[in-house]
Order: structure tokens, then sequence, then C-alpha cells
């Protein structure tokens, strides 16, 4: 596999603020799980027990790394009768232009754009896009597989294309490398029924591609339950 290196410039970034106001900034180990998915919803705000529910941990946990996360600047969670609203510090915070940039390994980024390319010049009314899993976390290896979610306004029927182009995507080599790709297509109704399965996808992705359908559907997901 071809090395490719990536810089700080083209990765989403927290500007954190030397010294650090709280020493103890990573120290919890739900500290990154709330930062990529607050990173990927910039726009939304969650409760400390939707925060714990979505990234897996105890309350207690996700409250210890909130309170961290606040006092760093990283995170804004002011105090709102019994609710705390949890969101990212927007004026920290810088994504790339380019979405695929911020899939942390670089090699995947050559077979991701193709991806996307070709699922919204061959699906009809794509709404949105996400990579999650491995590749998404940035553990991937050779052996794993690109896994995509697609939204699209249309039929079910753009299930089976997804199907033909994922095969036709892992016959292509990229820089002499050949990847395994997962698509999965779903409509605005179909999603809507497994929302459960949604809430881990969402949660655990990197959004490649963006309409107000996807917003509203992953707002709708992430905040039930």
């Amino acid at each position: 596999m071809a090395k490719h290196s990536q810089s700080a410039d083209d990765t989403a970034t927290l500007a954190l603020p030397i010294p650090a106001q709280h020493p103890e900034l990573f120290r919890h180990k739900a500290t990154n799980d709330i930062l990529r998915l607050l990173v990927d919803n910039p726009y939304e705000t969650f409760t400390i027990r939707e925060l714990s529910r979505l990234t897996d941990h105890s309350t207690y946990s996700t409250k210890s790394a909130v309170d961290v996360l606040e006092a760093n600047g990283l995170v804004s969670a002011p105090a709102e009768g019994n609710r705390r609203p949890v969101g990212i510090n927007r004026d920290r915070l810088s994504k790339p232009d380019d979405s695929v940039l911020q899939i942390p390994q670089p090699e995947f980024h050559h077979p991701v754009r193709a991806a996307i390319e070709k699922l919204r010049s061959e699906l009809d009314d794509v709404r949105g896009i996400l990579v999650f899993g491995s590749v998404a976390r940035g553990q991937a290896d050779r052996q794993s597989d690109i896994d995509l979610w697609v939204l699209v306004a249309g039929s079910q029927a753009e299930r089976h294309r997804g199907n033909e182009i994922a095969k036709e995507l892992s016959q292509r080599p990229f820089d002499g490398d050949r990847y395994t790709f997962q698509v999965l297509v779903e409509t605005l109704d179909s999603a809507r029924g497994y929302a459960d399965q949604l809430s881990e996808i969402f949660t655990d992705a990197i959004t490649l591609y963006e309409t107000e359908a996807l917003e509203a559907l992953k707002r709708e997901v992430l905040t039930s339950g």
C-alpha cells in the first residue's frame, strides 16, 4: 500500500489554549468519542444522558469528560434548568472544506472520494453519505471494509444499485491496491424503521455529504430515546 502523509491543516482540529486550563484533558475514556460526535454535528447539542447513550459510556464518565472539555473551552455546556446541553465550541473548531480529509488515514481518501462521486452520479436523488466503522475511527487495515451509508429520496430499488456500485468499486484498483466496499442505501422512510441501529452508525460516522434531509434525520435519531 502506498504511504501518504497528512498535515494537521488537512484534518478537523480544535484550538486548545496553552497551558491547558485542566491538566487531565484526555484522562477520560469518553473524551475522544464525545469530541468525534460533536465535531461531526457542530450545530447540534446533546444532553449528558444523550451523550452517555450514544457513546456507550457511563453517565459519570461522560459528565466528567464534559466538565474537563468545558474547562478547557472546547465545548459549551451551560446549565438550563435541569438540562445541560453540550455542543462543540465552534469558535475553536476548524474543519477542512473537503470532508474526505477528515478520514484519519490518508490511504483511504482516494477510494472514498471515488465512491462519493460514483454514488452521487449513479443513484437517484442522494441526500447524504457517511463513512462509518474502522475507516471513520482511523483503525482500519488492508483487510478492513470501507463502510458507506447513503440516504436517498428515491425508492428502495436504489439499494440494488448500491450493491452493484460496491462490487464495481471493489474491483477497481486505487494506487495499485483494491479495497472492499460495503454500501448501505436507505430511503427516508426505511431509515426511520431502524433508529437504534442508525444511532450507532451516526455516532461512529464521518459525514461526507450532507443535505437538510440528512441533517434532520440525524437530529431525529440522535436525540431520541
